[in-house]
């Protein structure tokens, strides 16, 4: 399967590679403009600014290590998943 790709320009620069497309499903998402646009970029701002206050804080959390399990299988998939998140850079 191929991967779907992302094509952004004007209408004028995407109708000019009308023939590349004949016969083949498109979709078009109309991205906003003026004062709505902005807006969307103050909406990604502040989003992302919440996120990283929430990771901080998440981070600062006190926690308690879980019961190990008696289950190799178990206690291993587990030091599996820490070593992910560790690698990730979040606190294990």
């Amino acid at each position: 399967m191929t991967r779907p790709e992302i094509l952004e320009g004007t209408w004028e620069e995407l109708a000019a590679r009308a023939e590349e497309f004949k016969g083949r499903k498109l979709r078009l998402i109309v991205l906003p403009t003026g004062p709505e646009a902005a807006r969307t970029a103050t909406n990604e701002t502040g989003l992302q600014e919440a996120a990283s206050r929430l990771f901080t804080e998440a981070d600062n959390i006190e926690r308690e290590p879980g019961k190990l399990s008696s289950d190799p299988y178990t206690r291993a998939f587990g030091e599996i998943i820490a070593e992910k998140y560790r690698k990730m850079g979040l606190k294990v």
